[in-house]
């Protein structure tokens, strides 16, 4: 506008008469071209003035515009945009179902999200003539198992796991359902779970079969925790991590204990349990941050029978099969330690079980109660520049993506013993207050390969050594040592 007016101006100022100028002909030219120059100026000048000044719009008439719309969390001024029409609403997000191929996972937003999982494993299985080719036979079942697990916002998170061939050790039919299970999670000093899962007890047969470092977990493990129960659990961390706890009540012993071959070894009923972790130096930078402390116990009441707690070796063939009664408690104590401070790592834990025998002497007094002690400790080493603390089962450089995936080396060390709390010369009677003494050492090495995250492949080599090979089950031959294989190749999404 400024521009116009000054146009304006200057053609007043050259319009009018100049007596200084006595050449006619010479002012009528100079005239007619400053109006040219002002005719042209005027045309171009709302085009220009539009796009700088919006009270030039009148100049050229009426010009339908839009506002843009005032960013979230803004308030307006209460005055309508130039040409009277009002902004419309910013548009929320919508939720979206998106199907991820590469997890294997359906999330609706941050509201919902269903992880689908499975599991192939095939393996191989062989021992230096210390267990008989018909027991080896049955051990030889690749497990196949399917299931899918979830959260619903922050409040619930869900687990169903279902083994499509499902059998025990010696390949006796077993229940299909493994971890089925909901969660509540909305705080997490106070969660809780119910549905089918592995009771609180033990870090070894707590952790993922992805996970084990070995083709087997160790035999204290495996012979001693109580695993998977019907019932409920409180848990939580509290003071960021530094405590966590957990308690359960469930309906039984748990299934390692359940023997499917006789009716009348016996299982613990009812049964509580608990267990204290402790991690001191969570969330710092000292290398003793992962330093993981826990202690667990459990309780249950046994009816009186032969007792189900059996020796296996790492294979599952049976050395030490009790043939005397139980009566009262069973208990369980255990202590566990891990640290993960880089590529090496360590692990160590040791388990003790008791079973009272009351009113089971020939003229009904209590005996010594049964008693079974399991130890191990284990170390490996990650490479190449792997942590066992991140994972291994998604390796930083897979193979055919700059790499060749992650590597493993461990080895572990373990005793399990047998016998019961009174020591002296042990005796076979279902009576006898001493029960025969024995024990299983075992060192075990192991070979890990993660090509990527779906594929692993396990190598376990493993000996062992009974303290008295002339007691041994009859499935043994009565071998001092023994050497066995597990060569394992498993595909898990």
């Amino acid at each position: 506008m400024n521009r116009t007016r000054t146009i304006i101006a200057a053609l007043a100022y050259n319009t009018a008469p100049e007596a200084h100028i006595p050449d006619r002909t010479r002012n009528g030219l100079a005239a007619r071209s400053l109006w040219i120059a002002a005719l042209t100026a005027l045309l171009a000048e709302p085009r220009a003035a539009a796009a700088q000044d919006p009270a030039s719009i009148s100049l050229v008439g009426p010009v339908e515009q839009t506002a843009a719309p005032q960013a979230d969390g803004q308030s307006g001024s209460g005055q309508q945009p130039p040409g009277g029409v009002k902004a419309p609403p910013p548009r929320k997000k919508r939720d979206k179902v998106k199907l991820h191929w590469r997890s294997a996972s359906l999330e609706y937003g941050k509201k919902f999200r269903l992880d689908f999982r499975s599991k192939i494993r095939g393996e191989t299985r062989a021992s230096d003539a210390a267990v008989t080719k018909e027991a080896l036979d049955e051990l030889d079942i690749p497990r196949r198992r399917i299931g899918f697990d979830g959260r619903i916002l922050q409040a619930a998170a869900f687990k169903v796991d279902y083994e499509l061939d499902s059998a025990n050790h010696l390949g006796k039919p077993t229940p299909p359902w493994r971890d089925v299970y909901v969660d509540i999670t909305q705080l997490e000093e106070v969660q809780f779970r119910y549905g089918q899962f592995k009771m609180p007890f033990s870090l070894d047969e707590n952790t993922g079969s992805q996970d084990l470092d070995f083709a087997y977990r160790s035999a204290a493990a495996t012979l001693l925790a109580p695993s998977r129960a019907r019932g409920w659990m409180l848990h939580g961390d509290t003071l960021g991590g530094f405590i966590g706890y957990e308690y359960g009540a469930f309906t039984t012993d748990g299934s390692n204990a359940i023997v499917h071959t006789s009716e009348k070894r016996v299982n613990a009923g009812p049964t509580t349990a608990w267990r204290v972790t402790l991690e001191p130096l969570r969330g710092s930078s000292s290398p003793l941050a992962d330093v993981h402390i826990g202690y667990a116990e459990t309780s249950g009441d046994l009816p009186e029978g032969i007792s189900g707690i059996k020796g296996r070796t790492v294979l599952g063939a049976d050395f030490y099969k009790p043939e005397f009664y139980v009566s009262g408690r069973r208990e369980r104590r255990g202590f566990e330690f891990q640290w993960r401070p880089g590529p090496a790592s360590v692990k160590m834990e040791s388990i003790t079980l008791t079973e009272e025998r009351k009113g089971q002497s020939v003229d009904d007094t209590d005996l010594s109660p049964y008693q079974v002690k399991g130890w191990y400790v284990s170390g490996w080493s990650a490479f190449p520049g792997e942590r066992k603390s991140r994972g291994l089962d998604r390796p930083l450089h897979p193979l055919f993506q700059g790499g060749i995936g992650a590597l493993e080396a461990a080895v572990r060390v373990e005793k399990i013993t047998f016998g019961s709390v009174a020591s002296g010369i042990g005796s076979r009677s279902p009576r006898a207050d001493v029960l025969p003494y024995n024990e299983d050492r075992i060192l075990s090495v192991s070979g890990n390969w993660y090509p990527n995250r779906w594929i692993k492949v396990q190598l376990t080599v493993a000996t062992e050594e009974f303290a008295d090979p002339s007691i041994v089950y009859r499935t043994l031959r009565p071998t001092p040592t023994f050497c066995s294989r597990v060569l394992r190749l498993q595909f898990s999404i």
